[in-house]
């Protein structure tokens, strides 16, 4: 079974792969190794509809399967500051990640504690050949918008998880362990369990 990863940015790619897991008859292949040319516009009203819109798109420029995904973050206490479909138009879609992540420091100036609390919403979509195999979408992980950057150093496409706080560890998500990184990925089981099982029934009926 090859599945391709639906996206160009680094980071998301490595975390969908995480989610698929190790299967032995499976092929991981990405987009940067394809050359196909694939522009796909967010402008779905749930991430689950931009999620397959993408999947879709892809699928119909390759025999394998394609996993795309969408996903946002929702701070409840920006109201209508903020667009949980559209965080990187929020932010500066062509920013640097560092001016990104002053811009949202910015936006939520004065906001102590609770008022902090954000959520992440994954979606998830699998496709074959334009046809939905299968998709969700659900909430991964909570945490706290930090007050302040640890640092400026920040990796590339990683500028949320800078600023995406955890009070049990005290730490940014980006300056976690792969333990404690092991820990809060556990929010997202449910997502990873569905995404499993539809691959195994897939492998067992091909």
């Amino acid at each position: 079974m090859d599945i391709l990863i639906g996206t160009r940015n680094q980071y998301k790619a490595t975390e969908m792969v995480l989610f698929l897991g190790n299967f032995p008859n499976i092929n991981i292949h990405y987009l940067d190794e394809t050359g196909l040319e694939v522009k796909v516009e967010e402008d779905q009203s749930t991430l689950k509809a931009n999620a397959e819109k993408k999947a879709i798109a892809i699928s119909k420029k390759t025999d394998w399967y394609v996993l795309a995904s969408d996903g946002g973050v929702d701070i409840p206490r920006l109201g209508s500051k903020w667009d949980i479909l559209r965080n990187q138009r929020t932010v500066g879609e062509n920013k640097t990640d560092l001016e990104k992540a002053n811009k949202l420091l910015n936006l939520m100036k004065g906001l102590k504690g609770e008022e902090r609390k954000a959520s992440y919403t994954l979606a998830l979509a699998l496709a074959l050949s334009g046809t939905i195999i299968w998709s969700t979408e659900e909430i991964s992980d909570t945490g706290y918008i930090a007050e302040t950057l640890p640092d400026q150093e920040i990796s590339p496409y990683r500028w949320m998880g800078h600023l995406w706080y955890y009070p049990q560890h005290k730490k940014v998500f980006n300056k976690l362990t792969e333990k404690e990184k092991n820990e809060v990925r556990k929010e997202g089981a449910g997502i990873k369990n569905s995404l499993r099982k539809k691959i195994k029934e897939i492998i067992k009926t091909n």
